[in-house]
């Protein structure tokens, strides 16, 4: 059994054109058993298909039945992707991580084929200037750490061999980074192999930046232009267009009253596109790397 393809599973509504002068040329003592007819002929057109569609690659979509019949047939492989909640200016909605690690999870995931996105994790370790800003979530780092582990632990005993553990916020970086290979080092004589996967964040954010200095685009930063134009390329309705807010531009980091440091103006839907595009090769090649080091079963 393949690990079944992300296909749309709304329901499929057939639209069933009747002529209403059919009804006025018939007998009268015919029209109701026919009205009859059609009205159970469009519930029926317009009730979910029993043939539904696989469910994609997120975790939550399958029963624990389907989940369990696609890694014995080989789907093994899962991404633990990590967000955050936090301020971004008033421009970027409180949830950009979130929105942007699911969406690239599902990229990486379809890009290497036979693999699963567990639930996003959705808070995370967050520097003491963002807290100070309503909306931001702030997880101890040893919490995080915690959190993850014991979701690991749960996707290795559900059959998962490989886990890889990515994060599309800057605080998640370093802790998952140390989490993994304890993961590895635990789980690794049950046959499980657990790696903290980077180069989507600061691989591509070093790329991203080089990019954008070489088209003689500035404002990288908090809320600043590939923060915005990532978001806004994933979730148009979070980026608040007519709200952008100009921080400091000298790379310090710091971000101002406004919870900004960056500049967002040269911003688009496209170059987020084009940046998001740079974070999921990375991730892709360097997953598929540690794939293909790892000796055959």
């Amino acid at each position: 059994m393949e690990l079944p393809r992300f296909v749309d599973t709304h329901p499929s509504v057939r639209p069933l054109t009747i002529s209403l002068s059919f009804f006025t040329k018939e007998k009268s003592t015919l029209r109701p058993a026919l009205l009859g007819l059609v009205c159970t002929s469009l519930i029926l057109s317009a009730a979910p298909s029993s043939a539904q569609g696989p469910p994609g690659v997120f975790l939550e979509d399958y029963t624990w039945q389907e989940l369990r019949d696609a890694i014995a047939a080989g789907a093994t492989t899962v991404l633990v992707f990590s967000g955050s909640v936090e301020e971004s200016g008033p421009h970027l909605a409180l949830g950009k991580h979130n929105f942007r690690a699911r969406v690239y999870a599902e990229r990486i995931a379809r890009a290497l084929d036979h693999t699963f996105v567990a639930p996003i994790i959705p808070a995370a370790p967050t520097g003491d200037a963002l807290r100070r800003f309503p909306g931001t979530i702030h997880v101890r780092p040893e919490i995080f750490a915690a959190y993850n582990a014991d979701i690991v632990r749960s996707l290795a005993a559900a059959g998962f061999k490989y886990v890889f553990l990515l994060g599309d916020h800057g605080g998640d970086q370093a802790p998952l980074e140390s989490l993994a290979p304890r993961l590895d080092a635990e789980l690794r004589s049950h046959g499980v192999r657990v790696f903290f996967i980077g180069d989507g964040y600061a691989k591509s954010t070093a790329q991203i930046e080089a990019l954008a200095k070489s088209r003689h685009l500035r404002g990288a930063g908090h809320g600043g232009l590939w923060d915005t134009a990532e978001l806004w390329a994933v979730a148009p309705a979070a980026v608040r267009v007519s709200l952008f807010a100009v921080g400091d531009t000298t790379g310090s980091g710091a971000v101002d009253a406004r919870g900004v440091a960056g500049d967002p103006r040269a911003a688009s839907p496209e170059l987020g596109r084009e940046f998001g595009e740079i974070r999921v090769r990375n991730a892709v090649a360097q997953i598929r790397a540690l794939l293909a080091s790892q000796p055959a079963p």
